[in-house]
């Protein structure tokens, strides 16, 4: 049975719910008191790094305000497992509780674990921009959800999913900077315009370095492609220094909306095609689906 400073620190949120002889029982939906020791995280969890800021600042909160939300469970042979709220798990143990409310969810299927736990994480934004891109193939691959599925589970665009998952192109050292602020989206996005993995990452290490804006990247890749106009991403220019700043613009914009390196090229007396790349068959059948709107 939980403590009077358990119950105290409980607050006005789930205190009051709980009945007395509660402990372990209860039915689908029930808020009952578990064993913190018979509670195990996620194996699902797409989180690869809590912050222990972050839960001590969520534990004062619960101490002062009170626990508004349980934490959500599945029974194994052995204990139980979390499905959603290792957060507020991790708060109540920092807090020393040794009961926690939760509600335990009867015949729950891996599959159902790992869609619920992405789900719930990438709605809330608890994940940073690698989380998610890693959330999001997870919820596709293992789960069988096509981008137009995905897009209706977690409430985002499918530009946006497609944006995101296109940072798993970037190298791991890459994704690393990325997840610990080294580098941000906007350096990420900039970076993905280069072809070479190698030219990438030695572009990364100046970056961090040199502590190079965003904008100087840009340009760094423009005058390579200036260089390279072969390899360009972007319109070929008229002369160097001298690109039309809304073409460019436009490209950028294309760029975004197709999660993917566009060309603008043999551009003259406002003639000229664009060229769409793609890197595998299912990148293919992606930037396809985007042009017929399907």
């Amino acid at each position: 049975m939980a403590s009077g400073h358990s119950r105290r620190a409980l607050g006005r949120g789930l205190t009051n719910l709980i009945p007395q002889d509660s402990e372990e029982k209860g039915s689908d939906n029930e808020v009952v008191l578990v064993d913190s020791n018979s509670i195990r995280p996620n194996p699902f969890q797409p989180r690869r790094e809590f912050n222990q800021e972050e839960i001590e600042g969520l534990a004062e909160s619960i101490k002062n305000q009170g626990l508004l939300q349980p934490v959500i469970l599945r029974k194994k042979v052995e204990g139980y497992e979390i499905i959603s709220g290792e957060r507020r798990f991790r708060a109540l143990r920092f807090l020393g509780h040794d009961k926690i409310p939760c509600i335990i969810k009867p015949k729950i299927a891996d599959r159902e674990m790992i869609e619920m736990a992405l789900v719930e994480n990438i709605q809330r934004e608890d994940l940073n921009e690698i989380e998610q891109a890693l959330a999001f193939q997870r919820l596709m691959l293992e789960c069988g959800l096509s981008h137009e599925e995905l897009s209706k589970r977690v409430g985002k665009s499918r530009s946006a999913i497609t944006n995101t998952l296109r940072l798993l192109r970037l190298p791991e050292e890459l994704q690393q900077k990325l997840m610990q602020g080294d580098i941000s989206m906007g350096h990420a996005r900039a970076l993905l315009s280069i072809e070479s993995a190698q030219q990438q990452k030695a572009l990364g290490e100046k970056i961090v370095s040199q502590k190079l804006s965003v904008r100087d990247v840009e340009e760094a890749v423009q005058q390579d492609k200036d260089k390279n106009p072969h390899d360009r991403a972007g319109a070929k220019p008229r002369a160097r220094g001298q690109e039309d700043p809304n073409l460019v613009a436009l490209v950028e914009k294309l760029q975004h909306k197709f999660g993917t390196m566009i060309s603008i090229v043999n551009l003259h007396n406002d003639k000229g095609k664009i060229e769409i790349h793609f890197y595998d068959k299912a990148d293919f059948n992606r930037v396809c689906e985007l042009l017929s709107g399907e």
